[in-house]
């Protein structure tokens, strides 16, 4: 099913009558499901804080009754409503991401509790699915932590401690001396990032193995009933080894029966309202990649106002109808809104909501429900639903992230921590610009070589590159694909070891290219068009070409700008600039999307859209879904601008079956194009025959 619905927050006070109520206006909106946290109400204990399941029990039953689904949410949020740990006497860390993983008084109240929660409801006919943790993070550096950080090593370097100080640069007798040593690997640094790029690898792996954990308790009782967990942000447009977050969504993913996104539109950008219409496709792009063939869905979507004077702008208008819409366009498989009455009390009181302060349903409500009404009529189509990535995918690798971190983003003398999640906004954006929405894959799953349905591979930003990954690379241009690299691609190993050539492991002598010199000082300009990209104090890389390179683009001095190299039966098209960080910034960087479009007319051909998108406006969205058999479903438009706005599609479909929202005027021409005439601020679908 497509769960499309709201967060319940259960709360001791409120009368049941209200609740119900609550619940009937839930159903009459048209939402067939409800988040519900917390999934016992201990205050009802004897004495409070011991189990106690009273109006959970009622709320369940009445769901049942009104045909509404319940996902349970048990960690993620305030936690002594949940496991109660203080009414045992464990003392929460005050570091909120600390989590208390490995402790085994907390692992004990943690199985305890799921078990509780399990045996209560399994079987309950409301009941849909387990959120195992909401919004997952992991920052805990506790002495349990820090002696499984000890375990992970011990594996990963087979119980070979000098294997473990040639690539830390260290000199440790054992694997248990590394615990008495405080949880500081940066110290290292200067003579090798391996043992920091250890840490936060260990990390995101120690979180996914707690997943996999709390997974097997629950199934221990419940083995029919789906668990899952959601992810906070997206690895793409957030760094992962901050503090907050820690865990890609890579890792987690595979552990998850399903994958939830928590999607906040003030965490994209801090002007979010003017960058929503690409940078929502690139977060949902992302999930699903993630994911594989599992169940994506929203797990909490912003709502209006956060708090009670909210600081990062989070006030909406019509925003929600927008966003809706243009995530089940983009193959996202249910929505649940965050929340349904605004905050009662805490530090968010009066924050968000789909009702007013007293309950009933207000605008945002409206256009959920008109969302809902849409999924409900569709649910068997979207539920099946592919999103047409034109044969393009980007390459994102977590390491990556891990090595740049590592190398050195606290102390300055590496990246921003921003650096490599703005190269990837940046590629995406500019692919989306020309009517591509790319799909993601990672080094790890390229083991196998690249699918052969991806025709054109994005590498941004990738320093890092180990031999196995550069050999995959070879190959897949060999065969036929197009590869597209910007500055100081492979310039490093996987461990941050320099290659003694860049790009390395022979790739320089397969691509025809080499770094000759780089520097951060670049003062030259490149025409674009109408409008100049202007270097001043720029990073620049400097290229020693090979015989059969062909230079498609100089700077007004004559330097290399863009370079393509034939390989085999494909080619290699090289930028020897940060293309990404100049497209994120494009307003500030005139002729960065002129540049972007001169490089994108050199592989377009490659690309293979089941339906082109010949032309849309620079804020509207376009996302083709595609049936089981790979043939186009529907053309979901959202057209973000104030303006009104002319989509041309070139489809081999045999014509568009209907339109299935109003407002928008559908021609197609002698050329079989189709021409969709959008208002401002608005949506349409078209239905493919």
């Amino acid at each position: 099913m497509i769960p499309f619905g709201v967060v319940v927050l259960a709360e001791p006070g409120v009368p049941l009558e209200e609740m119900r109520r609550d619940l009937e206006n839930i159903r009459d909106l048209g939402f067939n499901t409800i988040v519900l946290y917390p999934p016992l109400s201990r205050w009802e204990g004897n004495p409070p804080g011991e189990t106690a399941f009273g109006t959970i029990d009622t709320i369940m039953d009445w769901c049942a009754e009104l045909g509404l689904k319940v996902i349970l949410e048990l960690q993620g949020q305030v936690m002594q409503e949940a496991d109660a740990p203080e009414c045992y006497g464990y003392v929460q860390n005050p570091n909120y991401r600390e989590n208390g993983f490995h402790n085994k008084q907390k692992e004990a109240l943690l199985a305890r509790y799921f078990k509780e929660v399990a045996g209560h409801f399994r079987g309950h006919p409301a009941l849909l699915a387990y959120d195992v943790f909401n919004e997952i993070g992991n920052n805990s550096r506790s002495p349990e932590t820090i002696q499984a950080f000890v375990d992970f090593l011990r594996r990963q370097y087979q119980g070979d401690i000098q294997k473990l100080n040639r690539a830390w640069a260290t000199y440790f007798r054992d694997f248990d001396n590394i615990a008495a040593i405080p949880p500081d690997y940066r110290v290292w640094t200067w003579s090798s990032v391996v043992a920091e790029r250890d840490w936060l690898r260990f990390r995101s792996h120690d979180f996914a193995g707690q997943i996999h954990r709390w997974r097997d308790a629950l199934r221990e009782i419940d083995s029919a009933t789906p668990v899952f967990v959601d992810v906070l942000g997206s690895d793409v447009l957030h760094n992962r080894t901050a503090n907050y977050y820690g865990v890609s969504d890579w890792d987690a993913a595979p552990e998850s029966d399903a994958l939830g996104l928590s999607c906040y539109a003030n965490m994209l950008a801090p002007d979010w309202w003017e960058r929503s219409a690409w940078l929502w496709p690139q977060f949902w792009r992302h999930g699903r990649s993630a994911a594989g063939e599992k169940q994506v869905f929203i797990s909490e979507l912003m709502t209006h106002n956060r708090s009670l004077f909210p600081l990062e702008k989070s006030s909406m208008s019509d925003e929600l109808r927008l966003w809706s819409y243009q995530a089940l366009f983009h193959g996202i498989q249910g929505v649940i809104y965050w929340k349904y009455r605004p905050f009662r009390r805490g530090r968010q009181v009066s924050g968000r909501g789909l009702t007013d302060f007293s309950g009933r349903p207000n605008h945002f409500a409206a256009q959920a429900a008109e969302v809902a009404r849409f999924a409900r009529k569709h649910a068997q189509d979207l539920a099946g639903a592919k999103p047409d990535d034109a044969g393009c995918a980007i390459l994102h690798d977590p390491e990556a992230e891990r090595l740049y971190s590592a190398i050195g983003v606290s102390t300055g003398e590496g990246a921003s921590p921003s650096f490599y999640t703005d190269a990837h906004r940046g590629w995406f954006r500019g692919l989306w610009l020309h009517g591509v929405a790319p799909s993601y894959i990672t080094p790890g799953q390229l083991k196998a070589g690249v699918p052969a349905d991806i025709k054109v591979l994005v590498v941004p930003c990738l320093a890092g590159v180990s031999a196995a990954l550069i050999s995959t690379l070879t190959d897949f241009v060999r065969s036929g694909g197009v590869l597209v690299t910007e500055s100081r691609f492979a310039i490093l190993d996987e461990d941050g070891n320099l290659w003694p050539h860049a790009p390395g492991a022979g790739l320089h002598e397969t691509l025809g290219f080499e770094e000759e010199n780089f520097s951060s000082r670049f003062r030259d300009s490149i025409a674009c068009g109408s409008q100049s990209l202007v270097f001043h104090d720029d990073y620049f890389q400097e290229l020693r070409l090979g015989s059969d390179s062909r230079v498609l683009l100089k700077t007004q001095d004559g330097v290399p700008a863009m370079v393509e190299s034939p390989v085999g039966a494909g080619r290699c098209l090289h930028v020897p600039f940060m293309l990404g960080h100049k497209v994120e910034r494009a307003e500030a960087e005139p002729g960065a999307l002129g540049y972007f479009e001169k490089l994108f007319s050199h592989f377009r051909d490659a690309l293979q859209p089941v339906v082109e998108i010949r032309k849309k406006g620079k804020l509207t969205d376009v996302s083709v879904l595609l049936n089981n058999d790979g043939d186009a479903y529907l053309a979901g438009i959202c057209n973000y601008s104030e303006e009104p706005d002319t989509v041309v599609l070139a489809t081999k479909a045999r014509g568009a079956g209907g339109v299935l929202l109003d407002g928008a005027r559908v021609a197609t021409d002698a050329d079989g194009l189709l021409s969709v005439e959008v208002p401002p601020r608005a949506v349409q679908a078209i239905h493919f025959r």
